[in-house]
């Protein structure tokens, strides 16, 4: 069964490793794709961006990348096209999908109808429970273990990720901290609840940490990489877990590594006199209870209880991010750091 569809649609391709996305990618209008037995053709209506992606583009993730490949790992959109055995979804249903083939950013998608979720309405704010919400549940439920009355340090706590896991350590009774770079971050992380919010353009992330809080922090959520975790390690309580997440600060170079090195010569000694631990998480290794978190970040988006916030450049700069085109504007907006929750764009 499918809906009216074009015989072409546009697509990104990357045509070249590099972390410059712009120069990675170019824009293919390719023919129409068809769902394969057990799969599902959805016709994008928002997909969403990744800081990672530009470690995608690198080649960061195999070992033998060879052009050309797609991109994307996320998007909304509307099913017009469903193959064989595929008896749970209809024609013209909204639903919001991981891509485990990195081929999202693109005007339609063929993907496996198992793992689709469908949801009451093709908006954006489903893609920020995707990957950035699950990651920000998972993380701090799983690898960080967070109990109530501990002291949560999120970085980078106004992103797509971030603004998430501060809802959700504040959920559990936690005192959170959170590092942004602008005076509206600032407002907004407050009103997310945000007990201390650190601009690091105005103030010495380690500085506050010893001054304000000399028994250290007990859980880190640290996505920047280089000083920042050098600062945070430093700053750990004792028995606290540091859990890396990323480490943006070195996804725009063009080295093989997407971290910053630093240096960790010094690491048993810090661990081993305070029962620390430095744990890394990366959400694909937590495939558990995926329908669980997702369904119960639907739910709270839908009652109210999760606020969940959506960048598509038109308050942070001035047009929103549209088509395929779009894309690529939406990727280096979330590179410049300035984006304000989850980046997102709007296919169709």
């Amino acid at each position: 069964m499918m809906a009216s569809k074009p015989t072409t649609f546009k697509k990104l391709m990357v045509q070249k490793l590099t972390s410059n996305f712009r120069e990675a990618v170019s824009i293919e209008t390719v023919n129409m794709c068809h769902p394969k037995k057990g799969e599902v053709c959805v016709k994008n209506k928002y997909v969403g961006i990744n800081a990672t992606d530009v470690n995608f583009t690198k080649g960061r993730y195999s070992a033998s990348s060879e052009v050309p490949f797609g991109a994307g790992f996320e998007g909304v959109g509307e099913i017009v096209e469903i193959g064989e055995n595929v008896e749970k979804f209809k024609i013209g249903q909204s639903v919001a999908y991981l891509d485990g083939r990195c081929s999202a950013y693109a005007e339609y998608v063929c993907l496996p109808a198992q793992g689709i979720r469908p949801i009451p309405k093709a908006i954006p704010e489903y893609l920020a429970l995707l990957i950035a919400g699950q990651a920000a549940a998972k993380g701090l439920d799983k690898a960080a273990r967070i109990t109530s009355g501990e002291t949560v340090l999120i970085t980078a706590a106004a992103g797509g990720t971030g603004h998430i896991a501060v809802q959700w350590a504040k959920a559990v009774g936690c005192h959170v901290i959170g590092t942004c770079s602008t005076e509206e971050k600032e407002k907004i992380l407050k009103e997310l609840g945000c007990d201390r919010v650190i601009n690091y353009k105005k103030e010495d992330l380690s500085e506050v940490l010893a001054k304000e809080y000399p028994k250290g922090v007990n859980v880190i959520w640290e996505t920047i990489g280089g000083k920042v975790f050098t600062d945070c390690l430093k700053n750990l309580a004792i028995r606290g877990r540091l859990v890396i997440v990323g480490g943006i600060s070195g996804y725009k170079t063009e080295s093989k590594e997407a971290l910053t090195k630093v240096d960790l010569s010094d690491l048993p000694g810090q661990l081993l006199y305070k029962s620390a631990t430095v744990q890394g998480f990366l959400m694909y290794h937590y495939p558990d209870e995926e329908g669980y978190y997702f369904k119960y970040l639907s739910e709270s988006l839908e009652s109210g209880k999760l606020t969940v916030l959506c960048d598509n450049g038109e308050k942070t700069t001035g047009s929103e991010f549209f088509g395929v085109e779009g894309i690529i504007k939406a990727v280096e907006h979330l590179q410049s750091g300035k984006n304000i929750g989850k980046v997102v764009a709007r296919v169709s």
